[in-house]
């Protein structure tokens, strides 16, 4: 199959990385050729444009980190909207708004064009692995043209009448991801702070219904103090901004959201906005006064 990939960060590097392994013919573009020398010595094919891109794939990926660069890269001058052949997809996994996914799904089909918005959850591993989970919204043929693709890199596929639910099913997993973050390290200070060894915590949770793979992994990452990061502290912030949007739309009240909101600004305020969005705890051991780290002998 032939698949663009548009944006080559730590997401969509490794789609394309992925879709090489296993055998597709990848197109890829990047704002910065630098990012694209990598997958180019794997045989990914460059193009110059967005537009370029679009003209050779059967499906095009795109995953961006904001609705600014969306907007470029599908509507700009050498964008994909114009240039995408009548019966290929544009595939958006970036995560952006509700209503700007409303548009963009408008705009695509005002101009005959297909378009799928599919965001994902995981991360790096996860698409190395071929275990990412994909969420696929838009009219059924488009997403099953899609799915070929997306099978390179994911072993569950959640399809959805609309582009819009699918971005809505993103914005309620990130502020999940979010608030169990926040959550973690509330508990392991307050542990902490009465004598109990978080690791001690960890463990329990580990072995009991709370137990949670973000809980294992995330609080091994804290206890070696490892803030490298999978998803950065300014991108869950803007989603946690893009779904309080959402929410205003359909009159959702979201109090847990806001007070997790603040904590994010927060970090974003101290310093950590280019590390793992782990780093939030950091501003709840400043509050604390104390560190979650392994005890040394």
């Amino acid at each position: 199959m032939r698949v663009g990939v548009i944006g080559l960060g730590i997401m969509g590097g490794a789609i394309a990385e992925r879709l090489l392994a296993t055998g597709q013919e990848v197109f890829v573009y990047n704002r910065t050729r630098e990012k694209a020398e990598p997958l180019l010595a794997l045989g990914a094919k460059w193009a110059d444009t967005p537009a370029a891109v679009a003209a050779q794939s059967e499906v095009v990926i795109s995953i961006v980190t904001d609705p600014a660069a969306v907007e470029q890269i599908a509507f700009g001058e050498h964008g994909v909207l114009h240039a995408l052949p009548s019966d290929s997809v544009h595939c958006e996994m970036s995560t952006v708004s509700v209503a700007w996914t409303r548009h963009m799904a408008r705009t695509y089909r005002q101009a005959g064009k297909r378009f799928v918005q599919a965001p994902v959850l995981g991360g790096r591993k996860q698409i190395l692995e071929g275990t990412l989970l994909v969420f696929g919204g838009g009219a059924e043929d488009d997403v099953v043209r899609c799915e070929p693709a997306w099978r390179a890199f994911s072993d569950k596929i959640w399809r959805f009448p609309t582009a819009e639910q699918a971005t809505t099913t993103k914005l309620a997993c990130n502020m999940l991801i979010a608030h169990m973050m926040v959550g973690l390290g509330q508990s392991l200070l307050f542990a902490a702070k009465g004598g109990v060894s978080p690791a001690t915590l960890i463990d329990i949770l580990s072995k009991s219904n709370l137990g949670a793979p973000m809980y294992s992994t995330k609080g091994k990452a804290l206890l070696e103090r490892n803030f490298r990061a999978n998803f950065f502290v300014r991108h869950l912030l803007k989603d946690l901004t893009l779904a309080e949007e959402a929410a205003r739309e359909t009159t959702t009240l979201l109090p847990l959201n806001a007070l997790t909101r603040e904590l994010f600004v927060a970090a974003m305020q101290q310093g950590y906005a280019d590390e793992d969005y782990s780093a939030v705890v950091k501003v709840l051991e400043n509050l604390a006064g104390i560190e979650i780290k392994e005890e040394t002998p």
